[in-house]
């Protein structure tokens, strides 16, 4: 069964299931979107999620859908920023040992 990733954030927000801080295995292996729209859908939903100081169910979505974004495109070998960058800095690169990257333990944070 395919999830999307809101479907993914909804379904582990109504299970109440915690997450590993490292997933052993790939969670998306078997995605079809390219790593160029894994990044627009990132934009997207950075788009709405930092943009707007509202906690509304919509923007606490879209934050963590960056999230889960961001999980597929570092499976892939993509990372967003470095450690030592300021935020309006951070562009996508091929990750490297200083590179940030993200963790499944922030789709718990609210």
């Amino acid at each position: 069964m395919r999830l999307t990733a809101l479907g993914f954030t909804a379904m582990i927000a109504a299970a109440g299931c915690p997450l590993p801080a490292q997933a052993e295995e790939k969670l998306f292996a078997e995605a079809t979107e390219s790593d160029q729209r894994l990044k627009e859908l990132h934009h997207e939903a950075g788009d709405l999620c930092l943009r707007n100081p509202s906690r509304d169910v919509e923007v606490v979505v879209a934050c963590k859908a960056m999230i889960i974004y961001g999980l597929a495109l570092n499976e892939r070998g993509w990372c967003h920023g470095r450690q030592d960058e300021a935020n309006a800095q951070k562009d996508w690169h091929i990750c490297e040992s200083g590179s940030d990257r993200f963790s499944l333990d922030h789709l718990t944070d609210f």
